[in-house]
């Protein structure tokens, strides 16, 4: 991951830039490795409450979002903290349709195209690595150059509503199987719920064609 020089900052007292270069610090090593390149703003602090020695940033939440205005909090030894405002820009790839995609389709590499952008101005749950889309069904019809985005796909049903599939749990030398119907569909990985008897009905986990593992 390479890192371009932060953008000009306002001027401000030397005991601040300290505080600025600290918490310059603290967002380069938040931020996502796969950002092929960051740019960083951070707002010198607008109130003066002098030096602030040994500055420790944090992020006041926990769910503190990546890119965008963020704000930043700051330990300061024998002193109040600090909270600061920053704008955080990364730039990256991500995954895009190369063509007009049909309802039902199963993705290859030749329907996609990778593009460079600000990832923080990407919608929500975009795809970013075009392993994640191939091999899965479109859910609906994706436009050439449309931001290809996870709830638009799934996985290929390897399970179908209504289907006899074979129940499956093991442990430490043994193995169990036996028949059920599957009251919803599946791929690789899902869970779903199975039917073995008028009055059971169980989850499991979708391990193979017509074949769901349970735990035991």
């Amino acid at each position: 991951m390479t890192t371009a020089p932060a953008l000009a900052q306002n001027q401000a007292p030397n005991h601040d830039q300290a505080l600025v270069e600290a918490v310059k610090r603290f967002l380069l090593d938040q931020a996502p490795e796969d950002a092929e390149e960051i740019r960083i703003k951070v707002f010198p602090p607008s109130a003066q409450f002098g030096a602030c020695s040994s500055p420790r940033p944090f992020f006041p939440n926990r769910h503190q979002r990546q890119w965008g205005r963020v704000s930043v909090g700051v330990e300061c030894s024998g002193s109040q903290d600090r909270y600061l405002q920053a704008e955080v820009e990364g730039i990256g790839s991500y995954v895009t349709a190369a063509e007009r995609i049909e309802t039902g389709s199963v993705i290859d590499q030749g329907m996609l195209t990778m593009r460079m952008g600000s990832l923080g101005r990407l919608p929500s749950s975009t795809i970013r690595h075009a392993d994640e889309a191939i091999g899965k069904m479109t859910r609906r019809t994706i436009t050439s150059g449309s931001t290809l985005r996870e709830h638009q796909l799934r996985n290929i049903p390897l399970v179908e509503q209504r289907q006899s599939v074979s129940v499956e749990a093991q442990g430490s030398g043994f193995r169990i199987s036996r028949e059920g119907e599957a009251l919803e569909d599946g791929g690789m990985g899902d869970e779903v719920r199975i039917r073995l008897s008028r009055r059971e009905i169980i989850t499991g986990k979708v391990i193979g064609s017509g074949r769901v593992a349970v735990d035991f």
